[in-house]
């Protein structure tokens, strides 16, 4: 029996917005090869920014921000990258490591259900200090997807402060950083 194949679509993963009111009204994302509308959340809210579309979703855990951006000018918008704000004394998501000289992870440990538990890397995983940041990259499906853990108090324990795809822009990651310190956000 013959099965017919279809490519997937370019815009996979990325979303197209209605504008109106001075603000978004409508978000729709491309999941298997249709466009799907979005339903905004009452936590979440969605603002033009000069550098693209901006998704602020808060929770219990504190507040996730996401930059989408349309590169080409198509008027397709992918995620560029996304950053935490965790709720203060919150440790969900929260790491600590051991680093060889070298600023490898030897060893970490996640705090999950009130206790530090021994975590070890996926085979597609790299953990590295760099420039005083956590640096996880994972390979996944040919694509580089990256995570950035900080900890800014110097208290041992990291938070993850960012994520993103593709090319990691480590000096932007600790400019935002060093913005979300200023603003009494410490991890």
């Amino acid at each position: 029996m013959a099965r017919t194949v279809t490519a997937p679509s370019p815009f996979e993963g990325g979303y197209r917005f209605t504008l109106g009111n001075g603000g978004i009204t409508a978000v729709q994302e491309m999941e298997k090869g249709r466009w799907q509308n979005e339903k905004i959340g009452r936590n979440e809210s969605w603002t033009v920014t000069q550098d693209g579309v901006v998704k602020t979703e808060t929770d219990r855990d504190g507040t996730e921000v996401t930059l989408y951006t349309d590169i080409n000018g198509d008027g397709i918008y992918f995620e560029a990258y996304s950053w935490n704000r965790p709720v203060a004394g919150n440790l969900d998501d929260s790491y600590r490591f051991t680093f060889a000289n070298d600023g490898r992870v030897t060893s970490m440990q996640e705090w999950d259900d009130g206790r530090w538990e021994t975590e070890r890397p996926d085979r597609n995983e790299t953990w590295q200090l760099r420039d005083g940041l956590v640096v996880k990259t994972e390979v996944e499906k040919g694509r580089i997807e990256w995570t950035v853990f900080a900890d800014s108090n110097n208290d041992g324990t990291w938070t993850e402060l960012a994520e993103g795809q593709g090319t990691l822009d480590l000096v932007g990651v600790k400019t935002l950083l060093s913005g979300l310190t200023a603003e009494g956000l410490v991890y």
